[in-house]
């Protein structure tokens, strides 16, 4: 079988991006298991989804503010922001 988002376990990653990605992307692993999105890489979303639930109250804010930060002008910093959070699931897609 050839190994693809779909079926290759995402590895943890410190990159800010993948933790921005994952900020992001975790409410599909939850909500939105029948998107589109969802069967690309299941296994990712699935990961998000985890990462986020043992997430602290204060990283919980952090994602809230993310998704508020990326709906703003301030794109740009989301990044730097997403720098403080855990090691999240490394984005396949």
């Amino acid at each position: 079988m050839a190994r693809t988002a779909r079926t290759v376990k995402p590895s943890l990653s410190d990159d800010p991006a993948d933790k921005l990605a994952a900020a992001l992307n975790y409410p599909i692993g939850g909500k939105w298991k029948r998107s589109a999105e969802y069967a690309k890489a299941p296994m990712y979303f699935d990961m998000c989804l985890k990462w986020y639930q043992g997430l602290s109250a204060d990283d919980h804010e952090t994602v809230l503010t993310l998704a508020d930060v990326m709906a703003s002008a301030h794109k740009a910093a989301a990044e730097s922001i997403a720098a403080s959070l855990p090691p999240a699931p490394r984005c396949p897609l």
